[in-house]
């Protein structure tokens, strides 16, 4: 059996084959288009900002994450000394007025108490009179003071314990 092509068929065949060879190169083209589309945006992902590669940078981020681990570990112990030094500081306070003398009104005198965490510190005392006023301090430790008190210093100390930082 022989296949007899005529003219007309090769014509056709031809235009067939040009369609699909321009199709083809439309297709090449496109991708051509695309794929310099993915290496320009590979290249800005590779370089980066500075000019500096994918690896250096992820390097350097590694490097300011061990510097700020290492930051707030030396932070952590500023954080539990400044805690350790605060408890010293002066954190309850307590104040009582009174009238010290009967001829004397407006509780013009007071007892007032400065305390650390603890219940360490001092009780002031202030006794004020028409003729004079006097002043006393006496020292307190852990709540004890070292010497006799005045009920009004009692009473300031136990307010004083009573507020909280």
């Amino acid at each position: 059996m022989q296949v007899v092509i005529t003219e007309t068929q090769l014509i056709i065949i031809g235009a067939v084959v040009g369609v699909v060879a321009i199709l083809a190169l439309l297709v090449a083209a496109y991708a051509w288009h695309e794929f310099a589309k993915v290496r320009r945006m590979y290249r800005v992902f590779m370089t980066g900002v500075d000019k500096g590669n994918l690896e250096q940078g992820l390097l350097g981020l590694a490097a300011r994450i061990e510097n700020l681990t290492s930051d707030s570990q030396i932070q952590g112990k500023e954080l539990r000394e400044l805690e350790r030094r605060l408890s010293f500081a002066i954190q309850r306070v307590g104040m009582v007025k009174f009238n010290a003398f009967n001829d004397v009104g407006g509780e013009m005198s007071f007892a007032i108490a400065l305390l650390d965490a603890a219940g360490s510190g001092i009780v002031v005392s202030s006794i004020y009179g028409r003729a004079e006023a006097r002043v006393y301090a006496k020292s307190v430790e852990k709540r004890v003071a070292t010497s006799a008190l005045s009920a009004e210093e009692s009473k300031a100390i136990d307010e004083a314990m009573q507020t909280r930082k």
